[in-house]
């Protein structure tokens, strides 16, 4: 875009609520044809300046049945085409959406995602006509939050009366930051007091604090709004304003200042030398010279493609209250929109957990090390100005079941995530999200790559045959172009997308060599020999494990794969542990029995010599 195609901001909202009122049109609509992609006509629209729909949607992190839920409660701020729409559906009360055209349109799911406790309602992001009942009700957004989407933030008009604006004066002290992210670590997070009586003192401290957050900073008068606003009506309109304002609120240690601490689970600073009792604890901390801690967010930005601005948001919204760590901020957003979509696992495997030959260790501990020289790479020597595409961390795993391919995904989850934790890792099966209907696989796809941007998820296709098997070249009807096209929009997004995806399939033969080269590697998981068996018997009882006079080599003679040994292991554990005694050869020989008869797979006597 050159400068002579700028756009004002006010046309560039506009825009922006143009593309989230088609997607609103559709799903007012039949939903016959595929969705609009949302995110990807945002981000279109990124090269011309701050959208501030996307700050919304990731500030307050919201998933795929929340974007829409708010959509419907926004329809009349989405321009004219949309407003019309929604006054047209027979189920619309007064030109607005109500939880039972939500229901409708978008399923059981989003009575639930407008219950009093969810994300939209605490926030004050969506609100409810007054009345009885629940499906009737009109859904809409306040003023504030419909003067944010055109560009034009401002606090709720009675906050905006009882606030002052801060402006630190003392120098920079960047440990009440500190403190204040070791707060919001705490369940309940404690309120943060600067012991001090000087009111301009301590609100210049808070003001610091806040600048080191990225974040503004204010001061409340708490007898301006207490007689106007009920303590919890208070909290929900703070929590909202001071995410959508970044910013913090400093309020005096008062009866009247520490109540409605005690309510606003915002960033909140109190200054006075004694303060009134609050129902969460108090964190004390005085307002004197503090070395600045150094280095506490950098692991995010590796470990989750964060840029500088979506960095402050993290470390904005974290402080902000709504996640225990700013690392749960970035995954929240990719939990809750995959919820229905895909298997979340939890990462739990460790190197010493995975047995494979020298080749394939090497091949993923080469993958592991993306995260240590990304930046020098993509960034240092140039790699990301000249092209955006196929600069994800793809791979495709192939082999048998059982053969440690969700393992090795668990342990690159855990090595490319953060100082002692792991990214959050979602399983998708393809052969689910390919659908008959024309459009329909798109469209799955589409809602996962969606969930799963730059929220740092590691995402597993299974049964990537399901897709990427040997394409006709002889296109003969609608049913060949169709399925072509849905292996093409899925290489189109893995490309694109900014986060790790892994592909397992276990037919390596059926896929398409074409496919093959888009991936950063191709990790064959073989059966493993009986030398490698040995391996992983020996591997796979925790320390604790009571063992006696087990025969590893015996049990290598076992034809199986590594997850059908942990299945062995496992129910010998727990017949040992009712016999009362320790591991033994034939408790092992019980197992192998009881699980090779789950497959009708014979067990013979050479695979059994040993064990006796």
């Amino acid at each position: 875009m050159t400068r002579a195609e700028a756009i004002s901001p006010a046309t560039l909202q506009a825009r922006a609520q143009a593309i989230a009122g088609d997607r609103l049109i559709w799903l007012l609509g039949s939903q016959d044809e595929p969705a609009p992609d949302l995110m990807a006509g945002l981000r279109a629209l990124a090269p011309m300046g701050r959208i501030y729909l996307v700050d919304l949607i990731e500030r307050f992190g919201l998933g795929r049945i929340e974007l829409d839920l708010f959509l419907l409660a926004a329809g009349t701020e989405l321009g004219p085409k949309a407003a019309a729409a929604l006054a047209a559906h027979p189920l619309s009360v007064k030109g607005r959406a109500c939880p039972a055209l939500a229901a409708l349109a978008l399923g059981p799911d989003a009575n639930s995602a407008l219950g009093a406790s969810s994300l939209l309602r605490e926030s004050a992001l969506v609100l409810l006509d007054a009345g009885t009942g629940f499906a009737q009700r009109g859904l809409y957004i306040h003023d504030t939050v419909a003067g944010f989407l055109h560009g034009t933030p401002a606090f709720d008009d009675i906050l905006r009366v009882a606030l002052e604006p801060l402006a630190g004066q003392e120098p920079a002290r960047s440990v009440l930051a500190a403190a204040f992210v070791e707060a919001r670590n705490q369940t309940p997070p404690p309120i943060l007091h600067l012991a001090t009586e000087d009111a301009s003192r301590g609100q210049a401290h808070a003001a610091q604090a806040a600048a080191a957050l990225g974040l503004a900073a204010f001061a409340l008068d708490p007898d301006g709004v207490s007689q106007q606003l009920a303590p919890g009506d208070l909290a929900r309109r703070l929590n909202r304003d001071l995410i959508l304002m970044e910013a913090l609120v400093c309020l005096p240690a008062t009866e009247a200042g520490c109540r409605i601490a005690d309510a606003v689970f915002a960033p909140c600073a109190l200054w006075g030398k004694e303060p009134s009792p609050t129902q969460r604890p108090m964190a004390s901390l005085a307002v004197g010279p503090q070395d600045d801690p150094k280095g506490r967010f950098e692991d995010i930005r590796a470990a989750f493609s964060l840029s500088p601005r979506d960095l402050r948001d993290v470390e904005a919204t974290h402080a902000l209250g709504f996640t225990p760590t700013p690392f749960a901020t970035a995954r929240n957003k990719a939990s809750r929109a995959l919820a229905g979509l895909a298997e979340r696992i939890t990462p739990q495997a460790r190197w010493k957990d995975l047995v494979l030959p020298a080749a394939q260790m090497a091949q993923l501990k080469q993958l592991a090390s993306f995260k240590t020289h990304r930046d020098q790479v993509l960034d240092g020597w140039g790699f990301r100005a000249k092209s955006a595409q196929g600069l994800a961390l793809t791979a495709l795993f192939s082999g048998p079941s059982g053969t440690g391919k969700t393992m090795a995904a668990e342990i690159l989850a855990r090595e490319l995530g953060p100082a002692d934790d792991a990214l959050d890792l979602f399983r998708i099966d393809l052969s689910a999200v390919v659908s008959k209907y024309i459009g329909e696989t798109e469209k799955n796809i589409g809602r996962i790559f969606d969930a799963a941007e730059a929220s740092g998820a590691v995402l597993i296709f299974d049964e990537g045959e399901a897709l990427f098997a040997k394409r006709s070249a002889d296109v003969k009807d609608s049913l060949d172009r169709h399925a072509n096209s849905e292996t093409a929009y899925l290489l189109q997004r893995l490309e694109a997308y900014t986060g790790v995806a892994i592909v397992t399939t276990n037919l390596k033969a059926t896929v398409d060599e074409a496919f093959l080269r888009r991936f950063r590697a191709v990790v064959e998981f073989s059966f493993p020999l009986a030398e490698l068996r040995e391996e992983i018997w020996r591997a796979v009882f925790p320390a604790d494990t009571p063992l006696q006079d087990i025969d590893f080599a015996a049990l290598s003679r076992l034809a199986v794969t590594g997850g059908f040994i942990r299945s062995i292991a496992l129910t010998a554990a727990f017949i040992a542990a009712e016999a009362g005694g320790p591991v033994t050869m034939a408790h092992l020989e019980r197992a192998t029995r009881q699980e090779y008869g789950k497959l009708g797979k014979p067990l013979s006597e050479a695979e059994l010599r040993g064990f006796r």
